[in-house]
C-alpha cells in the first residue's frame, strides 16, 4: 500500500501564508494523529490514511487504476490520479455513479503521493474542516450527534462538598497539604459516565454527583462559565476615573478534561462512541490515543500545558489501559493587595510548637469576618470578586467552613500572615476507598461497561493520583491541581495457546555475552567437547 497525502487547499485560505517548516497538526474526531502534517509550496499535506482511518473509512490503492477508494458503511469516495477527480457517491459499477466534487486544486500524483483538496472531499462526505491559525491545527469532523443532554434548571443544582470535607479529616497532620476537592469530583465524573449499577453508584453518592445526566449539564456549564471569568474584560479597562486603581491582571480559571488510550495495551479495546460523546459533549474533554512509548510523557505534558507549567508531571509510567485526567488552574490577584512594604520577618509556630521565621504580609482593610469562642474566619476576594479565599483559624480542630460564611460581617480587620507555597502529591485510593468508593478499585467487581468494549469487559480502577500546588504572596494567588484515574483490565487480551520450540543443546553450540547498550560483543565462544 502507496502512502498517499492529502492537500488542505482551502483550509489554507484562512490559515494565511505559512512556511514549509511550520508544523502543522492535525485532529480527527477530537483525537490526534500521530503523523504531523506541514505546509510545503503553499499546500497543508496531512495524511491521508491516518484521517480517513481513523474516521472509520476501509482505504485501498488501485495500482492499475490509478484510484484510492474509501469505504464507510454507505458512504464512498475514490480519488482518480489520472484525470485528478474527486468521485463522491456509490462505486463506479452502480447505476447511480459518484458525483464529481467541485475542487479549486485537481487531485494529483506527484513522487507516488496523491494530493487532493481536503475541504471538498471532506464536505463531499458529511465532514467538517477547520483551520486554528493560532495552533496550527486543521480539525476534521464527522457529523456525528451530541447525547440526548436532560432538561435540567441549573438553579436547582447546588454544590455538594461532603466529599471535600470528609477527605480533609483524612488528610495529614505531620506535613503541609492541599487538594482539589473539584478536581478529584470531575475526574471522577468522567469515571462515573463510563460506570454502571452499584460501581456508578457508589462513585455518584461518594463524590457527591447526585444524579450522573443531570451533573453532566452542570459540568459543561461550570466550564463554561470559568471560561467566560477568564475572558471577561479587566476590571475598569478604559474607564478614566479609575486611573488611580491598580491595574488588575484578568482572573484565569480553568477546568480541562482529557481521556487516553494506551493503543499498545488495548488490542481490540476501544472506548465505546457514547462515552467519547459525552466526554466532549458536557466534559470538553480532549481524546488521545497513545502508546508505552509516548503515554506518560504526553500525558504529562499535557498536565504541564494545562496547569501553566505549574504541575508538569503526574504519572512515572505508560503501563496503564486508560487515563481520565482533570486539571484545574487558577491565577488571581487580591481585590485588596499587600502593599509589599509591610511585608516583614516574624515568628510562626508550627503544630509541634517550633518556631519558624517567614515573611508575613500585612494589612487593614474592610473585609468579611467572623468569630466565636473556638474560630476566627475572614474572607479575602480576589479582583471581580468571583472567587476568594476564606482562611480560619480554628487551633487543632478540621472546622467545615460552610456554616459561617453567611455568619460574616464586614468590618475593619487587620491581616497578617505568612506569604507560603505548597506543592502536595498523593495516591487517593486508600482516601476514597475509606470515603465510600469500594468496587470500581475491584479487578473482576468494578463495573465499567459503559465506558470500554472488546477483550475483556473486567474493566477497574487501579490507581488514583492527585497533585496540587498554590502560592500566595503580596498579588495574590496562582494554584493548580491535576487528577489522573489510570484504568486496567483483569486481562487485555485473551491469551492463545503459547507455541512451544525445543530448543536442546545437546550437540555442539557458540555462544557470546553482549553488551546490550552499546552492541559490544563481550565474549564468543563455542562449546563442543565435554571438559
Amino acid at each position: 500500500m502507496k502512502r498517499f497525502l492529502l492537500t488542505a487547499a482551502a483550509v489554507l485560505a484562512m490559515a494565511g501564508i505559512c512556511h514549509a517548516s511550520d508544523g502543522v497538526s492535525v485532529v480527527v474526531n477530537d483525537v490526534p494523529i500521530d503523523t504531523q502534517a506541514v505546509i510545503e509550496s503553499g499546500r497543508t499535506l496531512v495524511p491521508l490514511r491516518g484521517v480517513f482511518e481513523q474516521l472509520g473509512y476501509s482505504v485501498d490503492w488501485n495500482a492499475e487504476t490509478k484510484e484510492a477508494i474509501f469505504v464507510n458503511g454507505d458512504k464512498y469516495m475514490t480519488i482518480d490520479a489520472k484525470d485528478g477527480g474527486v468521485y463522491i457517491g456509490a462505486p463506479h459499477s452502480s447505476i447511480a455513479p459518484p458525483v464529481k466534487a467541485d475542487t479549486d486544486v485537481p487531485a494529483q500524483l506527484i513522487n507516488d503521493r496523491l494530493y487532493l483538496p481536503l475541504r471538498a472531499a471532506s464536505e463531499g462526505l458529511g465532514l467538517s474542516v477547520d483551520w486554528d491559525g493560532e495552533t496550527k491545527t486543521v480539525y476534521v469532523k464527522d457529523g456525528e450527534e451530541n447525547v440526548t443532554a436532560p432538561d435540567i434548571d441549573l438553579t436547582d443544582l447546588k454544590a455538594d462538598n461532603s466529599m471535600a470535607y470528609k477527605m480533609n479529616e483524612l488528610m495529614p497532620k505531620t506535613e503541609n497539604y492541599m487538594f482539589s476537592p473539584l478536581s478529584i469530583k470531575m475526574a471522577l465524573a468522567l469515571a462515573a459516565n463510563g460506570a454502571d449499577g452499584e460501581t456508578q453508584a457508589e462513585i455518584a453518592k461518594t463524590a457527591g454527583l447526585g444524579d450522573i445526566q443531570a451533573y453532566n449539564v452542570y459540568a459543561q456549564n461550570l466550564i463554561e462559565t470559568y471560561k467566560a471569568v477568564s475572558e471577561k474584560e479587566e476590571k475598569h479597562e478604559g474607564d478614566p476615573y479609575f486611573f488611580d486603581e491598580p491595574k488588575h491582571e484578568k482572573t484565569q480559571l480553568s477546568i480541562a478534561n482529557s481521556v487516553w488510550l494506551n493503543k499498545d495495551k488495548a488490542g481490540d479495546i476501544t472506548f465505546k462512541d457514547e462515552y467519547i460523546k459525552a466526554m466532549k459533549q458536557f466534559y470538553d474533554a480532549e481524546i488521545n490515543n497513545v502508546g508505552m512509548a509516548d503515554g506518560a510523557d504526553r500525558i504529562n505534558k499535557w498536565c504541564s500545558d494545562k496547569t501553566n507549567g505549574k504541575i508538569p508531571h503526574i504519572v512515572d509510567s505508560s503501563n496503564f489501559l486508560a487515563a481520565l485526567v482533570n486539571a484545574v488552574y487558577f491565577k488571581a490577584e487580591w481585590a485588596e493587595q499587600f502593599d509589599e512594604f509591610f511585608t516583614h520577618e516574624d515568628t510562626f509556630t508550627d503544630r509541634n510548637g517550633e518556631k519558624q521565621t517567614l515573611d508575613f504580609m500585612e494589612q487593614t482593610e474592610e473585609f468579611a469576618y467572623y468569630e466565636d469562642k473556638d474560630i476566627q474566619m475572614v474572607k479575602m476576594p480576589y479582583v471581580g470578586g468571583n472567587t476568594a479565599m476564606y482562611i480560619m483559624l480554628s487551633g487543632d480542630k478540621r472546622v467545615n467552613f460552610t456554616p459561617y460564611i453567611n455568619k460574616t460581617e464586614y468590618q475593619k480587620v487587620h491581616i497578617k500572615m505568612p506569604k507560603f507555597k505548597v506543592e502536595y502529591s498523593v495516591t487517593l485510593n486508600d482516601m476514597l476507598n475509606k470515603i465510600g468508593i469500594q468496587q470500581a478499585f475491584e479487578a473482576g467487581g468494578a463495573d465499567f461497561t459503559k465506558m470500554l468494549q472488546g477483550g475483556t469487559n473486567s474493566f477497574f480502577i487501579d490507581t488514583v493520583l492527585h497533585k496540587t500546588y498554590i502560592d500566595v504572596d503580596e498579588n495574590g494567588t496562582e494554584a493548580a491541581a491535576v487528577t489522573a484515574i489510570l484504568v486496567e483490565a483483569t486481562a487485555a487480551f485473551e491469551p492463545e495457546e503459547p507455541v512451544i520450540k525445543d530448543f536442546i543443546a545437546d550437540k555442539p553450540f557458540s555462544y557470546i555475552i553482549r553488551d546490550e547498550d552499546t552492541g559490544e560483543i563481550l565474549f564468543m565462544g563455542e562449546y563442543a567437547y565435554k571438559d
